[in-house]
Parts: C-alpha cells; sequence; structure tokens
C-alpha cells in the first residue's frame, strides 16, 4: 500500500515540476525578467530612498547611480519626469534597461503613489537640454509622453553609446492631466512634425565640450516609438567632434516625421534619418543605416546639415551605406515623393552661414535598395536624388525598376538594378536568453504580453546577413508538452506497478 501511494505522489510531482517549469518559462517572457539588479522610479519617490516598489527613488540619475557598478534594470513605475535639472545621465557599467513592465507587472496599467496616470517617461527637457546618456541603455515596454507642444522636439544623446528602443515603446502626447494634445496623425501639418523626440548618436550643444575623437563602435536599434529624425552625429557643438569608428543603425518599426533642412542647398526639405550630422569623419568611419521596417514621412540623407561657420569646418571622410530593404513611405508635404540623397551641399566650398564642407578622397556613398519590399503609402514617388559634379562616388544599387522610382540628376547606366551586392540582406534577428539576471543585447521577446514583439537585429558586422527563422510558441505546444509529461508519468507508474509485482 506504501508503494502504490508513493508511486502516486512520484507521478503527481514529475507533472507538478514539469507544468511549473513550463509555466515559469512563459512568465518570465512577459516584459523585462527578474534581474537580481533593479531600481524602482516615479516622481512621487524620493532619491534618499531604497529604491524598492514600496520606496522608490524619484529621478532616473538616481536610479542609474544605483546601477553603476554592473548595469540592471531601471523600472519606472509611476509618473516619471526628465526635465532640465536631471537630464544627464551618471556614467555606467554594463547596460541598463529601463522598462515599465518588470516581473510580470505591468506599471503601465495601474496608478501607483497616488498617480492619476500609469507608469511614463515625461520628456519636459525639450531641444535646450537634451536627455543625454553615459553609458549602454535598452528602452522598453514603457510609455514616452511629450506633454505640451511647448516641449515639441525634446532630444535624446547617446554620447556614442549603444542604444535600443523596443517594439514595445508607445509614443504618448499627453498633458499633465492625460488629455491628448496631438491625435499623432503627421503629414500637411509642418508643424506636428516637430513634436516627436529627436534621437542623436552623439552629444548636444549644452551636454559636451566637443572636440573630442571617437573611435568605438556604435550601434543603434530602433524598433518602436514616434522620432522626428534619428542621426548619426552630434548638434551644434562649440567644436566639432570627429568619428573614427564605425556606427551601425538598425531600423525595424517607429514613425519618423521630419526635419526641416535644405537639400541642394536651395529646397527646403523634411530628413527624418541621417547617416551622419554635423561631425568630422576620418577614413576609418564607417556609417551603416540598415532600414527594415518602419513609416517615414522624410527624406533620408548620407550626408547631413552642417551649421554655422563658428563651429568649424567640416571634412568628410569615410564609407557611407544605407540599405533600404523594407519598410512604409508616407511623406505628404511640399513633394510628391520621398528624396535619397548622398549630401545636402552641392558647393563643397560653400559658405554663407554654414561650415565649409571638405570631402577628402575616401568618401564614398552606397545606396542598396529593394524596391520589391518598400511600401508606397500614399505617395507616388521615391526620388534618387543627385548633386551635380557630386565630389565623391555615389554607388546606387535597385533590385528592380518601379513605376514610383524616379532618378534626379542620374545619368543613364549610373543606376545598377538587378541583385543587390553580396552580403547585403535584412539583418539578423536573434532572441535573447530569458535567466534571472536578463541578458540585454536585444530587444526581448514578449510570447503572453499583449504587445506584439519584435526581436532586435544583431548586427555583427558592418553588412547584415539574412536571418533564420525563429520558432513559434502558443496554447497548442503546451498542450503538446503536458501529453509528454502524462505519458512519462504513467510509464513511471507502470515500472514501479511491476516492481511490486
Amino acid at each position: 500500500m506504501k508503494t502504490k501511494l508513493l508511486s502516486m505522489i512520484l507521478a503527481i510531482m514529475m507533472i507538478a515540476t514539469l507544468c511549473t517549469g513550463f509555466a515559469g518559462t512563459v512568465s518570465a517572457a512577459d516584459g523585462i525578467a527578474k534581474a537580481d539588479n533593479v531600481v524602482f522610479v516615479a516622481d512621487f519617490g524620493s532619491d534618499e530612498a531604497a529604491g524598492t516598489a514600496a520606496a522608490p527613488v524619484q529621478t532616473l540619475m538616481k536610479a542609474v547611480e544605483k546601477l553603476a557598478a554592473n548595469g540592471g534594470v531601471a523600472v519606472i513605475m509611476g509618473v516619471t519626469t526628465i526635465d532640465t535639472t536631471n537630464s544627464y545621465m551618471p556614467e555606467h557599467n554594463g547596460t541598463i534597461t529601463v522598462t515599465s513592465y518588470y516581473d510580470g507587472v505591468d506599471y503601465r496599467a495601474k496608478l501607483s503613489g497616488g498617480d492619476k496616470l500609469g507608469a511614463r517617461l515625461v520628456l519636459k527637457n525639450g531641444t535646450t537640454f537634451a536627455f543625454s546618456f553615459n553609458g549602454d541603455f535598452v528602452f522598453d515596454y514603457i510609455n514616452i509622453c511629450v506633454p505640451g507642444s511647448s516641449f515639441k522636439q525634446p532630444i535624446i544623446c547617446g554620447n556614442y553609446h549603444n542604444v535600443t528602443f523596443g517594439a514595445n515603446i508607445t509614443t504618448l502626447y499627453e498633458d499633465e492631466e492625460g488629455n491628448a494634445w496631438f491625435d499623432g496623425t503627421f503629414g500637411a501639418d509642418t508643424a506636428a512634425r516637430y513634436y516627436p523626440p529627436i534621437f542623436m548618436s552623439g552629444s548636444n550643444k549644452d551636454v559636451s565640450e566637443g572636440g573630442k575623437t571617437y573611435d568605438n563602435k556604435v550601434e543603434i536599434n530602433v524598433h518602436g516609438g514616434d522620432w522626428m529624425t534619428i542621426r548619426i552625429g552630434d548638434r551644434d557643438l562649440a567644436t566639432r567632434n570627429t568619428l573614427d569608428g564605425e556606427s551601425v543603425l538598425n531600423i525595424t518599426g517607429g514613425r519618423f516625421s521630419s526635419f526641416t533642412a535644405k537639400i541642394f542647398d536651395q529646397i527646403n526639405s523634411n530628413l527624418c534619418i541621417l547617416a551622419l550630422y554635423q561631425a568630422n569623419s576620418t577614413a576609418n568611419f564607417k556609417s551603416t543605416v540598415n532600414i527594415t521596417g518602419g513609416q517615414y514621412f522624410g527624406n533620408i540623407s548620407a550626408i547631413g546639415a552642417f551649421n554655422y561657420q563658428s563651429q568649424g569646418n567640416v571634412e568628410q571622410h569615410g564609407t557611407f551605406i544605407v540599405n533600404i530593404l523594407g519598410g512604409t513611405f508616407s511623406r505628404e508635404y511640399n513633394y510628391d515623393g520621398t528624396y535619397l540623397v548622398p549630401t545636402q551641399y552641392t558647393d563643397p566650398t560653400i559658405t554663407q552661414t554654414a561650415a565649409t564642407v571638405t570631402y577628402g578622397p575616401t568618401c564614398n556613398v552606397t545606396f542598396n535598395i529593394d524596391t520589391n519590399k518598400i511600401t508606397m503609402d500614399p505617395v507616388e514617388a521615391l526620388v534618387m536624388g543627385y548633386i551635380t559634379d557630386c565630389p565623391f562616388p555615389v554607388n546606387v544599387n535597385v533590385t528592380e525598376k518601379k513605376d514610383w522610382f524616379y532618378t534626379d540628376g542620374y545619368a543613364e547606366g549610373d543606376i545598377k538594378y538587378g541583385p543587390l551586392p553580396e552580403k547585403t540582406e535584412t539583418p539578423t534577428t536573434t532572441a535573447p536568453t530569458v535567466t534571472d539576471a536578463p541578458v540585454v543585447t536585444d530587444a526581448p521577446v514578449v510570447t503572453d504580453a499583449p504587445v506584439v514583439t519584435t526581436a532586435a537585429p544583431v548586427v555583427t558586422t558592418a553588412t547584415p546577413v539574412q536571418p533564420e527563422p525563429t520558432p513559434s510558441t502558443g496554447d497548442a505546444s503546451l498542450m503538446v508538452v503536458f501529453a509528454a509529461a502524462a505519458v512519462i508519468c504513467l510509464a513511471a507508474v507502470v515500472v514501479i506497478k511491476k516492481r511490486e509485482n
């Protein structure tokens, strides 16, 4: 009798163990997994507090300071404001993940500490003071809020660190009471194009002395959220920085509104992606932009604007590659199409109010365009714009001629139609390993969370490679596991029963 009872207990324990283990794996993927190093943040907290869920710190600055030694997770558990007094993050090691969905609790959907609204990161820094990083960051499962038109185009600066913006970022345009002041529609309204945040890989004028040389590799991944523009480079520094390393920008999602500047020194344009902006570059510098998704309301340029002679003249060297392998182009302002341009300047010695631009012998630009994977909605044209007597080589490779693809200033034979150069494919996407201490190299993958996710691309070389399929999970696989567990347990009971006999 005791042996039979033992057999039943053993079977139940085996089923419970297998089922608990499987359920634990699923729940760990709900948002950001539980970590050893975690600090909770909300405006209602205190920077003298411990940083727990019961006693959060008040500023993200303090959370980063507490996580500075090894990185970790900063949980935005309530309304958390970035303003001119707390926008410059301390230096830190490791990667810091900023999220509002942690260990199965989605703080975006609950009120904490007397807040009237769910958890959100409110950008009240505008364009004068940048929200600046001094280490590697990942942002995912978080609401980023622009609280009013007076705080339009708030600037976020990576200061040449690695940054990932995950697929589960929602951009809110709401005031302190939660009232929407903008409906998120980009189109003919030029003012609305200035509302979303700007991200630049480098420094802002108020947080850097300039004049430094950066020789590291910087990777920026953007998978969601609204952005006015994404730029490789700096903004209005007193002395220009020099880039001597490599920059990789991967875009798989999000919306990109505009950047008003000039193409060909005379035509007002709306640039939303720039492979280099307001920085010197050396012959070693390589800037690669991989666009496989997202929605674009502005133009895309390899080399962008260089304002103000007072900041010094500009030397351009190195290699610039723009891979347009997907995405939706929806520009609706002033022109009937989107321009892709190698540079904004026709005259390398232009003076006026801008800097003098010099292009070195190593400077070259390549556009690789997969017209079979591009969606045109609702614009009628994608225009490959050239500059007269371009002072550097420009290579344009296009998979197939379409009736909406036009060229401006290119001679017959300048554009190569057919298969793109070898290794010009979609970047690899790899799901991260979910452990008690999360590995934050990519945007996390969610299986049960209500928001659809996209894994962050991992770029190991400057030229991306073909992705491999990722197996799916769901209720069917859960039933298979349960059935397998039952069979194993039944077999164990039979073996024990035979031994009894």
